[in-house]
C-alpha cells in the first residue's frame, strides 16, 4: 500500500508469522512509512492495538487487531487563488504546469499571493499532502519572469524521489533563450561557479569561491541583433543561465537585472525529461514559446 495515499483508516489482524516484532516495524512494512513519521502517529494516538493506544516499541502478538487512523494533512499556509496556470501533465503523484511570465513559483516574503502554489491549491482539491501539509511539494523553481515547465510533487514519496533525481541530475531541463548580440561558435559549456553578490544580495555573480554551476549551450541562430540558444542545465543555481550568459557579454534579452530591461524576459523552460518517481516510466514534455516572442520580431529557428 502506498503510504502517501493513506487518507482513511486501515486495519489488520496480526498473522502468526507477523508476530514477535515491534508495532512500528509491522506498520513500516504495511505502509512503507519511515519510522519517525510512524512514531509521531503512534504518539498522537492514531494507532490502536485491540482498541487500546499503541506503543511503538511494544511487540505485537498473533491475532491482535491493529487499526491506523491517519491524521489529515493540515491546510497549506498559502491561500487558494483562481489564476491562469495551464496544467500540462497530472497524475496521482505529480503535476507539471506551464508557468506564465510574472508568476512566482511559490509564495514567499512579499508575494504570499499570485504564485503557482496559490493557483494549484485552487485547481486541485485532493492533495494527499507533502510533509503533512495539503499542498504541492516544490521540486525546482523558475524565476518570476521565466516562463515554461515546472514540476510539483503531490505526495511525500514522489517529492523525495524527485528531489533525489534532481540532486543526481537525472531531471533533464532544457531552455530556450534569446540573447543580445551575435553569439560566436555553435555549442559549448559555461563552467563558472556562482555566489551571491555581497553588495547586492538579491543578485548572483561569477565567483571562484562560489558553488559549481555548469550550463551547456547550442546556438540555433545568430544575427548581429541577437541569438537563439538552446540551453541544458547540469546544476540549478539561482539565476544560473542569466548570470552565465551575461558573463559572456550576451545577457538574456529583456533581463533588467543582468542586462537591459525589456517588455519580457526572453528565457523559457522549454523541455523536461525525467523518470516518473513511482512507475519509473520516462516522461518528456515540451512547451511552445509564448506568442509574444514572435510578436517581438525575433527570427526563431526552433528545434524539433
Amino acid at each position: 500500500m502506498d503510504s502517501n495515499r493513506v487518507t482513511a483508516s486501515q486495519q489488520w489482524q496480526v498473522a502468526p508469522e507477523e508476530a514477535q516484532q515491534p508495532l512500528e516495524q509491522f506498520l513500516a512494512q504495511k505502509l512503507s512509512l519511515d519510522y519517525l513519521k510512524l512514531r509521531k502517529w503512534i504518539q498522537a494516538g492514531h494507532v490502536s492495538v485491540d482498541g487500546q493506544p499503541g506503543k511503538a516499541s511494544r511487540w505485537i502478538q498473533p491475532g491482535q487487531k491493529i487499526v491506523v487512523f491517519p491524521p489529515p494533512p493540515i491546510p497549506h499556509a498559502a491561500q487558494p487563488q483562481v489564476l491562469p496556470l495551464p496544467i500540462r501533465y497530472q497524475d496521482a503523484d505529480l503535476v507539471v504546469v506551464a508557468k506564465p511570465m510574472g508568476m512566482a513559483s511559490h509564495p514567499g516574503p512579499g508575494w504570499w499571493q499570485g504564485s503557482c502554489v496559490n493557483a494549484l491549491l485552487s485547481a486541485i482539491q485532493d492533495w494527499p499532502g507533502v510533509g503533512g501539509i495539503a499542498g504541492p511539494g516544490i521540486v525546482h523553481r523558475l524565476d518570476r519572469d521565466t516562463t515554461g515547465l515546472l514540476i510539483f510533487a503531490k505526495t511525500d514519496k514522489a517529492h523525495q524521489a524527485l528531489l533525489a533525481a534532481s540532486h543526481k541530475r537525472e531531471i533533464e531541463r532544457q531552455y530556450l533563450a534569446w540573447v543580445v548580440g551575435r553569439f560566436k561558435g555553435n555549442s559549448g559549456s559555461i563552467n563558472q561557479p556562482l555566489a551571491r553578490n555581497p553588495a547586492e544580495p538579491q543578485k548572483m555573480q561569477v565567483d571562484p569561491q562560489g558553488k559549481v554551476a555548469l550550463t551547456h549551450y547550442q546556438v540555433l541562430q545568430s544575427t548581429p541583433q541577437g541569438s537563439l540558444l538552446r540551453l541544458k542545465l547540469e546544476t540549478g543555481r539561482t539565476h544560473q543561465i542569466r548570470v552565465h550568459l551575461a558573463s559572456l557579454g550576451h545577457p538574456v534579452w529583456g533581463d533588467a537585472v543582468y542586462g537591459q530591461a525589456g517588455p519580457f524576459l526572453a528565457l523559457h523552460a522549454w523541455q523536461l525529461h525525467f523518470q516518473h518517481p513511482v512507475s519509473g516510466l520516462p516522461i518528456t514534455l515540451c512547451e511552445p514559446l509564448p506568442s509574444y516572442w514572435q510578436n517581438q520580431g525575433f527570427c526563431l529557428d526552433l528545434p524539433e
